[in-house]
């Protein structure tokens, strides 16, 4: 339901409720989960009522199909090769990867938090809603992870992307800033 649903679908409410469920069964009495819309990437804690409201307008992030962050084993299953189908089940791993880098880095540096939080909240440009600044960077730099490419040659990504979208467009323009 997560890569084939869209919010409002039967399906997809269905799924959400599930996943709510298992969130709450396996959160240890915790009132606050990592909120899994594409918007948060599973990087803001909210509140259940907060998580289902994120749902409802933005959808479930779609390269979240294991659910390590609330509950599930990261050992993936074989169930779990038929339900992701063309999903790169390294992906996941590099992003937790770089949250829990960047986690380590919050200690005695709020400013860095409040700029990560600042780019999960900030849409990549003027009225885009499919994604934020943050969102934008990390998928960009799974690819570059993924491919084994060299900063000079994500630089260039990066430059002709940020062309390509509109000139109000927040997307870093060179490795360093990203």
């Amino acid at each position: 339901w997560i890569t084939t649903t869209k919010p409002g679908d039967p399906m997809y409410i269905a799924g959400v409720k599930e996943f709510i469920n298992f969130a709450v069964k396996n959160g240890g009495g915790n009132d606050r989960f990592p909120c899994p819309c594409f918007m948060c990437h599973n990087l803001l804690h909210k509140r259940v009522d907060e998580i289902l409201n994120h749902l409802s307008k933005w959808a479930f992030d779609r390269t979240y199909t294991r659910w390590i962050f609330h509950g599930e084993a990261k050992e993936k299953t074989l169930f779990m090769d038929d339900v992701s189908e063309g999903y790169d089940s390294n992906e996941g791993d590099r992003l937790e990867d770089m949250i829990h880098v960047v986690e380590e880095n919050f200690d005695g540096n709020p400013a860095m938090f409040e700029t990560l939080l600042s780019d999960s909240e900030k849409p990549l440009y003027n009225g885009c809603t499919k994604y934020t600044r943050l969102s934008s960077v990390l998928k960009l730099y799974n690819l570059k992870v993924g491919g084994g490419w060299s900063d000079a040659s994500f630089t260039l990504l990066l430059e002709a992307v940020k062309d390509m979208l509109p000139e109000d467009n927040v997307l870093p323009g060179c490795t360093y800033e990203a």
